[in-house]
């Protein structure tokens, strides 16, 4: 395959909704950094929007200045010449929007090559879709790709049918379906911890493990995304996404090869397989008004202006994964919004030996746990036993490997690693359509459960429902959250 760099020249980027929050957040600061890094040069970003702003005026509420290091201005200004408004309304149509591009390709002596970012909601995704149809911006031998935010739709249903629009205009290998958090480094390395290490390998699965845990916590609420969540709830703004793309890294059997289509494979497998959750193994709750890291904040019905929302902000679930690698494991699940903690792990809990010989400090024997920190202090830590000097008492200790203080902190951040391999055309961190569609099958039956369970409350600035810790103590265990001596 050619470098990255002879696969960036003369490509265009071309984003939609470019006026809005994750453009400004992510993706304009990912793509300043890609340019820093020489990943690309001579790329023109044409950002589409409705409002009717000059081109200064567009850099001005992009304000991307402030991520950038006051050395290194005069790059900026350089990258920041690449990027050029275009009003897209009713009055601009296909034929203008397509006389726009292709000046600005001619200008930056383009090959044609083009990169289609939709930074828009879903119900969006078909109508610019068709636009760009419409525009012939497709036509050509040169090859243009297409990107998608999460959520790809809102249930199936909408799965299904906007799947069909897209695939009439784009096909499936010109398709990427962006999760951010495969972006992740650690997520990327629980592969590798897997499948390269045969001090973990040999442990992971039912002979060995007990339970799995992963857990998404976040302190911020909904922000300025009210409307979105209202649509969504943490159950498919996270679990949906997130939380079954990291489930399907870690219970996958082995792949055949590293090609995309090998691990996308096993990835399926895993979604298939899942036991459908028990009403009685979910639970689901909205945050109240408290006080995190020392702030008051308000409650979520306040946030979203809307005092009769029964919208969840938490969920926590127990699900099973019917392989013979899994077998009679429990995965507990848990991710919510203004909550004591900001941090996402993954914990497998492993068994206790069957021969207990030395007595621990404390009234039970601590389980070993193989932790794998997603963020923010990214790393993987073991917890065993040692004994307490002068004794023969046993006592938990955890072993820890720190990323950033092994490899340093200037490893790609999620969306410039997602956008260089969009233009290097590997689709192994991007989510099949096949994958997107299972995973709405076993989210559906769970809309399906909570419209029917009580939403219940908790403050801001705990760690969520009472109801939670029970979801893991009726079985005899607890959560889990191993403290790391290195935070960065």
């Amino acid at each position: 395959m050619k470098s990255i760099k002879k696969q960036s020249n003369g490509t265009a980027f071309i984003i939609f909704g470019s006026t809005g929050d994750l453009t400004k957040r992510k993706l304009i600061p990912a793509l300043y950094k890609l340019y820093k890094n020489g990943v690309i040069n001579k790329n023109p970003i044409i950002c589409v929007g409705r409002r009717d702003i000059s081109n200064t005026g567009f850099l001005e509420l992009l304000n991307i200045q402030k991520f950038v290091n006051p050395a290194d201005m005069n790059l900026f200004n350089k990258f920041q010449s690449l990027i050029h408004y275009y009003m897209l309304d009713s009055k601009n149509g296909s034929k203008e929007f397509n006389s726009y591009v292709k000046k600005i390709e001619s200008k930056y002596k383009c090959n044609g090559n083009k990169i289609f970012y939709l930074a828009l909601p879903s119900s969006l995704f078909e109508p610019t879709t068709e636009i760009i149809r419409k525009s012939g911006l497709l036509n050509g031998k040169a090859w243009k790709r297409v990107v998608f935010e999460k959520p790809f739709g809102y249930d199936l249903n909408s799965a299904k049918k906007l799947n069909k629009a897209i695939s009439s205009v784009f096909k499936e290998r010109n398709i990427y379906r962006i999760d951010h958090y495969l972006g992740k480094e650690l997520v990327q390395n629980i592969m590798v911890l897997r499948f390269s290490n045969s001090v973990f390998e040999e442990v992971w699965n039912h002979n060995f493990v007990d339970h799995v845990q992963i857990t998404m916590s976040e302190r911020s609420g909904v922000g300025t995304r009210g409307d979105y969540y209202e649509k969504v709830g943490a159950l498919k703004d996270v679990v949906q996404n997130h939380m079954l793309q990291v489930l399907s890294l870690v219970a996958m059997e082995p792949p055949k090869s590293t090609s995309s289509k090998d691990i996308k494979d096993q990835k399926i497998k895993v979604l298939k397989s899942l036991q459908q959750v028990k009403a009685s193994n979910i639970v689901v709750g909205q945050y109240d008004r408290g006080v995190v890291r020392g702030k008051h904040v308000d409650s979520y019905k306040k946030d979203v202006k809307n005092s009769k929302s029964h919208i969840e902000t938490f969920v926590g679930l127990k699900t099973f994964i019917d392989t013979k690698r899994w077998k009679n494991v429990p995965f507990y699940l848990r991710a919510g919004k203004r909550l004591n903690q900001e941090y996402a792990e993954v914990n497998l809990v492993l068994k206790d030996v069957a021969y207990k010989l030395f007595p621990s400090e404390k009234e039970h024997y601590d389980h070993n746990v193989i932790s794998v920190r997603i963020q923010p202090d990214e790393g993987i830590a073991i917890r065993f036993h040692s004994k307490i000097p002068g004794t023969l008492k046993l006592y938990p200790v955890n072993m820890e490997f720190c990323h950033n203080c092994e490899f340093g902190a200037n490893t790609l951040a999620s969306y410039e690693r997602l956008l260089s391999d969009v233009l290097k055309g590997s689709k192994t961190l991007f989510t099949r359509w096949d994958f997107v569609e299972h995973s709405w099958k076993f989210i559906d039956h769970l809309s399906k459960i909570i419209k029917k369970k009580k939403i219940l409350h908790y403050k801001s600035g705990t760690s969520g429902p009472k109801e939670a810790e029970m979801l893991v103590k009726k079985d005899k265990k607890e959560w889990i959250k191993l403290e790391r001596r290195v935070v960065l």
